[in-house]
């Protein structure tokens, strides 16, 4: 086939040329064979070079599209990639900001609860620098106050006394040592409520009981008042034993102090049961009782609302303080020359409260 498109291309150009010789009547110089094939390869190396440059300007026109749509391509993939990041960075920005805004607002609430927290520290400690001027002043009267109790007996015994008197005298001298032995506990036991330190342990109540009736004021008095103490079996709290201890033997001191004087047969009663994880605690007795105006006060320091009182007004005070030490409440119910009653909740310190028996029955003891 490729030798038979040449020679028929060329008897084309051949008849074409003597057609047109023929037809135009136009005298054109007769070529020889060797001429006219001369002239054909001519024209065929013409057109060899035609086509050779239409196919470059093809490939070339190819190329130069290709090239285009790869640069259009990269470009719009460059702006893409730039957008993204653009939006990316913006909204970077925009998290930064809100953690900025957030950090203001929490430095804002940070500085109002400061200022909070100061005003409130300060008010405390305003507080507690006037009851320390008042505590040292009142603890130095209270100090000599039985210091000269006991020098005026014993001046008085020089005088001389017989046995009545005698036993009056040392009675006297009993119950101010009583006095200043209870006025001392409860300094040294304002100290230990104002440290951090405490001794936790478990807390055995009937035990502690046991240590409150041989108290010497309780004791006293033990032949005239009825004690009915009644105490859940078995219950144990974790929890500071000397706060108890001092807390139960101020309250039932109180009420043995203030025991009516009336007809009626005195009575104090305990009760201490489990609620749960906390210790309840209900003192009652049937004494003077508190007046309505006087119930906000009585744990106030250095208060003393009855005449019949022979402390210092630092007992319910230093009460309060250790309920608080041990983040128990203390709640006080009373009518005048009829009852007082005394609510006492302490939760665990640093562990529940263990029960030892879950029959659930109580055991009643009585202080002789």
């Amino acid at each position: 086939m490729k030798y038979l498109y040449p020679a028929f291309f060329r008897s084309s150009l051949l008849c074409a040329f003597a057609a047109a010789i023929s037809t135009e009547g136009i005298s054109y110089p007769k070529l020889s064979a060797a001429q006219m094939q001369e002239r054909v390869e001519t024209l065929q190396a013409e057109n060899q070079i035609q086509r050779m440059y239409i196919t470059l300007l093809i490939i070339v026109s190819i190329i130069l599209t290709i090239l285009v749509a790869v640069v259009i391509w990269s470009r719009k993939n460059i702006q893409g990639n730039m957008h993204l990041e653009i939006e990316k960075k913006r909204q970077e920005l925009f998290d930064i900001q809100n953690q900025v805004q957030q950090a203001n607002e929490e430095l804002r609430v940070i500085n109002t609860n400061l200022e909070a927290i100061v005003e409130e520290r300060t008010l405390k400690l305003s507080k507690v620098n006037r009851e320390l001027d008042m505590f040292l002043y009142r603890a130095s009267h209270d100090l000599r106050r039985p210091i000269t109790t006991l020098m005026g007996l014993v001046e008085v015994s020089k005088l001389g006394f017989d046995e009545a008197s005698g036993r009056m005298l040392f009675e006297k001298i009993n119950d101010t040592a009583i006095n200043m032995d209870s006025m001392l506990e409860k300094f040294s036991m304002i100290n230990t409520i104002n440290h951090d330190e405490y001794e936790c342990g478990e807390v055995d109540f009937e035990d502690v009981v046991c240590q409150v009736q041989q108290s010497s004021i309780i004791s006293t008095y033990a032949s005239k008042i009825q004690f009915d103490i009644d105490i859940e079996k078995n219950i144990r709290l974790i929890s500071e034993p000397r706060l108890i201890t001092f807390i139960l033997k101020n309250l039932i001191a109180n009420s043995v102090i203030f025991h009516c004087r009336t007809n009626r047969q005195p009575v104090v009663r305990l009760t201490i049961k489990q609620i749960q994880d906390s210790i309840a605690i209900e003192l009652y007795d049937n004494g003077i009782g508190i007046s309505k105006s006087m119930l906000p006060e009585i744990f106030h320091l250095f208060y003393r609302g009855s005449e019949v009182s022979k402390g210092n007004g630092l007992g319910l005070y230093v009460v309060q303080k250790a309920i608080e030490k041990l983040n128990g409440q203390i709640q006080v119910e009373s009518e005048e020359n009829q009852w007082t009653s005394v609510h006492i909740v302490l939760p665990p310190m640093e562990a529940k409260t263990i029960v030892l028996s879950s029959t659930g029955t109580t055991t009643s003891s009585a202080i002789a």
